[in-house]
Parts: C-alpha cells; sequence; structure tokens
C-alpha cells in the first residue's frame, strides 16, 4: 500500500441549525372562541395560517389551534414578526409553532399566550460576506439610531 498517495476525504455539507425563539401572540383578547373551550394549553401545537387578503395587513399571519374538535383563531403574529415569516410560507418553507405559555399583564387584565416558533434556514437566504457586514461598537448605540430627548416635566 503507498503511504504516499493523497487521502480524499468527504466532508458532508455544513447544515444550519432550525432558529427558534418565542412571540407573543396578537389579538388574543378580540378571538371569538367556541362554547366549552379550555384556553391552549403549552406544549399545544398551533398552525401559522397567511392571510394575504386581511386589509390591515397583507403580510398577517393567523394562529390557529385545535383543541380535538374545533379549530379556531387565537390571534396574530406581531407585524414585525409576520414581515419576515410570511415569505417564507409563501415558499413553502415548514415553520412548527408550539403554544409555549402566556405572558400577562403586572396587574392581572390580561393574558397573551406566547408561541414558540421554529423555523428551518432559508436556503435560498444568504449571510452577507463578512468584510460587508456592519459589527456594532462594543458599547453604544448602533450607527444610525439618535438618542430623542424628551421635555421635561414642570
Amino acid at each position: 500500500m503507498d503511504t504516499n498517495a493523497p487521502t480524499t476525504q468527504h466532508t458532508p455539507p455544513r447544515r444550519t441549525p432550525p432558529r427558534s425563539f418565542r412571540t407573543p401572540v396578537r389579538g388574543h383578547a378580540f378571538a371569538s372562541r367556541p362554547a366549552a373551550v379550555p384556553d391552549p394549553h403549552p406544549g399545544q401545537p398551533a398552525l401559522l395560517v397567511r392571510e394575504p387578503g386581511n386589509p390591515a395587513d397583507p403580510l398577517a399571519v393567523a394562529v390557529w389551534v385545535e383543541d380535538g374538535t374545533v379549530p379556531w383563531r387565537i390571534g396574530y403574529l406581531d407585524r414585525g414578526v409576520s414581515a419576515r415569516i410570511a415569505p417564507r410560507l409563501d415558499r413553502g418553507l415548514r415553520i412548527d409553532a408550539r403554544l409555549d405559555g402566556w405572558s400577562a399583564e403586572p396587574d392581572g387584565r390580561w393574558r397573551r399566550p406566547v408561541l414558540l416558533l421554529r423555523a428551518e434556514p432559508d436556503p435560498t437566504e444568504q449571510a452577507p460576506p463578512i468584510q460587508d457586514r456592519q459589527v456594532p461598537p462594543a458599547w453604544g448605540r448602533p450607527p444610525g439610531v439618535v438618542r430623542r430627548r424628551l421635555p421635561r416635566r414642570t
């Protein structure tokens, strides 16, 4: 056996791990829940449904849950989140959504469901080369952010 022969090693392509983050559901207080259906529980799967004909937001993403009998809309993703999620849903990318818990106002006047979203990386999106990325400074505000001064109350 020739020990000087070049060896070829096959390295599998690097797989980007899925991104996961938590986000509140908006409009839950206005959702019409079917009679005798309990609140969604943590760990319950949710379905994200695009609503391109929504007059308030063409990128709207509704959040639906099902208790085993009747599916019902519990609200919508926040506009900032849906602006990033809607194009991915339109391209057919898979996004898993599960109820992660509830957030509440400190005085207990309202509760809002919180979703855990897990999105597979989009193969069409590519990160800009490192030399083109804008690196924020180690301290202070990012470039372009100015501080507003509010008038003092007298």
